[in-house]
């Protein structure tokens, strides 16, 4: 009865989860912080870096 399970060490320890829960924040955080800038670009109209992520540099076409 006190063998132990074969997922103990497919577990993640306290410090992987604190580092996990970082990560997680910081990607939250990062992301927030895009939106938060396209809909500043999209309230003051600019165009230019409203999206990044684009292959033609940022620049909206049209």
């Amino acid at each position: 009865m006190n063998t132990p399970s074969i997922f103990a060490s497919a577990l993640p320890s306290e410090r992987d989860m604190q580092l996990i829960r970082r990560k997680a924040a910081r990607m939250r955080a990062d992301h927030l912080r895009s939106l938060l800038g396209r809909l500043a670009a999209a309230l003051t109209g600019r165009t230019d870096g409203a999206n990044p992520h684009r292959l033609d540099g940022g620049r909206v076409a049209g």
